[in-house]
């Protein structure tokens, strides 16, 4: 049984945007404060006191707090996700166009 997701989109659309947007949430929780993480920890090196589990800690806090940086690392991969959307949007109307 194969999981065809281009299926699913043309059946269901508003599915197919639902699974997107929760994987794209997903990967904003999940994977972009370990790929953060370890790009500090290799650009600048280990901090005192710094860890991973404290930067998930002050992530989901300052979610709570409303700040723009949380909201911005947990948002980053949908708002990609909505960006390559419109350009390809834009790029095959104005092949219509042409």
């Amino acid at each position: 049984m194969a999981l065809s997701f281009r299926g699913f989109a043309t059946a269901s659309p508003w599915g197919a945007e639902l699974v997107a947007a929760a994987a794209c949430l997903l990967m904003g929780v999940v994977l972009m404060p370990v790929l953060i993480f370890y790009a500090g920890v290799t650009a600048l090196g280990r901090f005192e006191g710094a860890s991973l589990g404290h930067l998930y800690s002050s992530v989901l806090h300052g979610l709570g707090e409303g700040s723009i940086a949380s909201w911005a690392v947990i948002l980053g991969p949908y708002g990609l996700y909505l960006l390559y959307r419109a350009l390809r949007g834009w790029w095959r109307a104005s092949a219509t166009w042409a």
